[in-house]
């Protein structure tokens, strides 16, 4: 009995084994070669397009019209696919639909795969809609991707925007090679994450609790602004604010306090709507009023700094690196008012990143040896020699473009000088 048993669980095994092979194989191929390229155009039209329909489907008037282009929708994937170094996406607009493309390359050294994923969008008698998918060779109608699609919607945006979302998005058309969405008499769509993706730290049941903790420390800052009113550098108030956190956590809780304080640097020093994603249950009108800060002598490096943690914080370093990448490639584009290329901001956000990310494991002890003058030495690398005002023209003639050599060269310096940083090393 126990033999036959043993056999059939084996058998079992073997079959499991083989289908989850041939599965592996079904929906993977061998990864193509990316082409993906960017240019300043395509960020400042991809932030456009973005931006506008954000305010255009929050509008009063009742009517919403978006008109979506080939350049656009270039622009979007070109973006996209640089946001996400794994993953290179690209659509075709065309009288009959629209087909979205998207290759992720996996993170096998063998054998050497990537996943393809392709969807055509259609009108039809039940609206505009997924006619069907293809996930490598394997297909999937529509009567099973939309529902997926439905589920992925509800999954990212906040009620009842996301059916309002998913109530424009049926009503689609393709007129003149250009999608159109349009409805009249409709209510504003007030688009906002759902809280799933977005709480931070694990804040739990405990909401009450939490809005407290991120009370208190902008309180902090108040008063610490009040006693210092000439006071203008952000190290400064980051180093008191994470002695006092440090003072008064314990030892199961030091994490949850640098990164509440972290949150109230953000929410008092570059934004205050930051207070939404640090904790709801604290109102802006109870956010203080907080004079600019500086980092080494300059506004820009502040906001540059603090606006990479809170992204490192909301979604991961890497992430939060392209982003900044994104922003310097959109200013570089000086005919659409750019102020240039600047490295200094690329290392500003390299180290507001760095600081997020491993502010969990610095030590009281380390907060120690430094004081208000050398802990914006211990944050923030030496950028004097940083070029800057680069337009995309003497980017790809001096340092190759955004993948050359030259601007990788700089890349790994920036890094090379936040990794030296002193607060992250303890010898």
């Amino acid at each position: 009995m126990l033999n036959r048993l043993s056999r059939y669980f084996l058998r079992s095994i073997l079959l499991l084994a083989v289908l989850t092979v041939a599965l592996f194989f079904l929906i993977t191929s061998k990864p193509v070669s990316s082409q993906r390229t960017i240019e300043a155009s395509d960020v400042t039209t991809a932030q456009r397009v973005l931006s506008d329909t954000v305010q255009h489907l929050a509008q009063h008037n009742g009517n919403i019209k978006l008109v979506f282009e080939q350049k656009q929708l270039d622009a979007l994937m070109n973006v996209a696919s640089y946001a996400l170094p794994q993953v290179e996406f690209s659509g075709i607009l065309n009288p009959f639909g629209v087909a979205l493309h998207a290759q992720a390359n996996l993170p096998l050294n063998w054998p050497r795969r990537g996943v393809q994923m392709s969807c055509l969008f259609m009108p039809s008698d039940k609206g505009f809609a997924i006619e069907h998918c293809k996930l490598g060779a394997i297909t999937l109608p529509g009567w099973i991707a939309n529902p997926l699609l439905r589920l992925i919607v509800r999954s990212v945006i906040a009620e009842p925007a996301d059916q309002q979302l998913l109530a424009l998005f049926a009503r689609g058309e393709l007129i003149n090679n250009r999608l159109h969405f349009e409805a009249t008499n409709a209510s504003p769509i007030k688009l906002s994450l759902h809280p799933q993706i977005y709480r931070p730290f694990g804040f739990g049941a405990d909401q009450g609790a939490a809005a407290a903790d991120i009370e208190f420390y902008l309180q902090q800052l108040k008063q610490l602004q009040r006693q210092h009113k000439r006071e203008r550098r952000l190290a400064f108030f980051a180093h008191e604010l994470l002695q006092v956190a440090a003072n008064r956590a314990d030892n199961s809780n030091l994490e949850t306090e640098y990164k509440n304080a972290l949150w109230a640097l953000a929410v008092a020093f570059a934004s205050k709507r930051f207070i939404y994603y640090a904790n709801p249950g604290v109102k802006l009108h109870q956010v203080p009023n907080m004079p600019p800060m500086l980092l080494n002598g300059r506004r820009d490096l502040t906001l540059h700094f603090l606006y990479s943690a809170v992204l490192q914080m909301l979604g991961n370093t890497q992430l939060s690196q392209q982003i900044g990448n994104l922003k310097e490639i959109m200013d570089a584009d000086r005919d659409s008012g750019g102020s240039g290329f600047s490295f200094v901001d690329l290392a500003a956000d390299r180290a507001g990143t760095h600081f997020a990310e491993h502010l969990p494991s610095i030590t009281p002890q380390q907060l120690n040896r430094f004081n208000s003058l050398t802990f914006e030495q211990a944050i923030m690398p030496p950028t004097q020699d940083l070029p800057e005002g680069l337009t995309e023209q003497q980017l790809q003639q001096q340092l190759g473009g955004y993948n050359g050599a030259g601007f990788k060269q700089l890349e790994q310096e920036i890094t090379g000088r936040v990794n030296a940083l002193k607060l992250y090393n303890s010898q």
